[in-house]
């Protein structure tokens, strides 16, 4: 945990962290609860992206923690500590199904209850969405937080070529790193010190990813999800992204930051803090 900056013991005295594994579908799902106190005002769900883990989401914690906010979160199937092949999945409705486990773990903590996802943690929680069809009286989330949630990546035409060529062939493919952060520390930790960091993209994934778009593109939804988005993110097609979320949902709350990039939560200090305080617009108005 030291390695990642995961233990706020210190900063936190009253904090209790519990780490162990939760078995859903076949899978060890490596998992994190952090309670600040006996007394949380609500629960935080998160959900990393692609290639990501738990490990990265220190700031996240942190931020949840001062404001006294219990936290939820765990490696994907194929990520970080948990088991499965590397960044492999052969549906999203599998993420789906393990993220229905986590929801209702976390109604056994403290409310109310959000749920945060990053990337593709946004992109499953929309799927989860989609699949339980909740209705406004029946949405279990005082507020759904989508961080540069995928849709689709850049260069999807590209992508789509590749996919077809290569699906019978090859296993995996090779991972590109980008600039993902203005925090130039964090991005060489990602780059080159982070063991836990998936350094290949799996023609799985791939599939699952293509299969889900078409599926989102049927998706309507009468919910209001929050989406804080960068203008300089080169992961993610967000113009195309923000324009289905802005169709499939009923009047998202969009907050945009034009010199963000993809990582909001792993930013530099400065436009974190933009992206903490549209946060704080949710969570700290929906206490207990």
């Amino acid at each position: 945990m030291c390695h990642y900056g995961l233990d706020f013991s210190d900063q936190f005295p009253a904090m209790r962290h519990r780490f162990g594994y939760q078995v859903v579908d076949g899978y060890q799902l490596a998992t994190h609860y952090y309670q600040p106190s006996d007394k949380p005002c609500g629960t935080v769900l998160a959900l990393h992206g692609y290639f990501d883990h738990s490990g990265l989401y220190r700031h996240l914690i942190e931020y949840c923690l001062q404001r006294n906010y219990a936290l939820l979160t765990y490696d994907l199937p194929g990520h970080g500590l948990s088991t499965g092949g590397e960044g492999e999945i052969d549906d999203f409705l599998e993420y789906v199904q393990v993220l229905s486990h986590y929801v209702g773990l976390a109604k056994r903590s403290p409310g109310p209850l959000h749920v945060a996802g990053s990337s593709t943690g946004g992109a499953i929680i929309m799927e989860y969405l989609a699949e339980q069809g909740f209705s406004k009286a029946a949405n279990p989330f005082a507020s759904i937080l989508l961080l540069a949630p995928l849709v689709r990546p850049v260069k999807w035409s590209k992508l789509l070529f590749m996919y077809h060529t290569m699906r019978f062939f090859v296993r995996s493919v090779e991972r590109s790193f980008v600039e993902s952060s203005h925090d130039q520390a964090f991005v060489k930790f990602v780059e080159y010190d982070d063991p836990l960091q998936n350094r290949r993209v799996a023609a799985s994934w791939i599939g699952a990813l293509i299969r889900w778009v078409g599926r989102f593109k049927r998706v309507r939804l009468e919910l209001s999800p929050v989406v804080i988005q960068g203008g300089e993110d080169e992961t993610i097609d967000w113009q195309y992204n923000l324009k289905m979320i802005k169709r499939n949902f009923q009047e998202p709350k969009v907050h945009f930051i034009p010199e963000a990039r993809h990582q909001l939560v792993n930013e530099s200090d400065e436009i974190r803090a933009q992206v903490f305080a549209y946060l704080d617009q949710y969570l700290c108005n929906n206490r207990a």
